[in-house]
């Protein structure tokens, strides 16, 4: 495997960590705050870069319906890449990036809300 697939590998396994991450805050805002589809939530970026730590401001219904395809992440601006991912949404704060190629395969078998 070459430098680039293993890079554009790391990514997406880096973004598939950090979605996990961000089911375990809205689980963590459920028990606090209750299930307000309005109520602004902070989760971390869901970019493939492991220095990455910036926050992405949603509301849960923006994040229940990011979570709706398992093959969506939230990125902040500048943050999407292209190698493994397409932008197919932006609201304000966040882009929605789509994985493709082997990503896709990887972001299904990892998902949190699959079986």
């Amino acid at each position: 495997m070459g430098g680039v697939e293993a890079s554009a590998d790391q990514r997406a396994r880096n973004e598939i960590l950090f979605r996990e991450v961000n089911e375990r805050v809205e689980e963590i805002n459920d028990r606090l705050d209750g299930k307000s589809d309005e109520l602004a939530m902070v989760f971390v970026c869901e970019c493939g870069n492991t220095d990455c730590n910036e926050q992405v401001t949603m509301s849960r219904a923006q994040y229940e319906a990011l979570r709706a395809n398992p093959l969506h992440s939230a990125v902040l601006p500048g943050h999407e890449d292209m190698r493994i991912a397409r932008v197919v949404g932006q609201h304000q704060g966040f882009l929605v990036a789509k994985k493709k190629r082997e990503a896709p395969k990887m972001a299904i078998e990892e998902d949190p809300r699959g079986e």
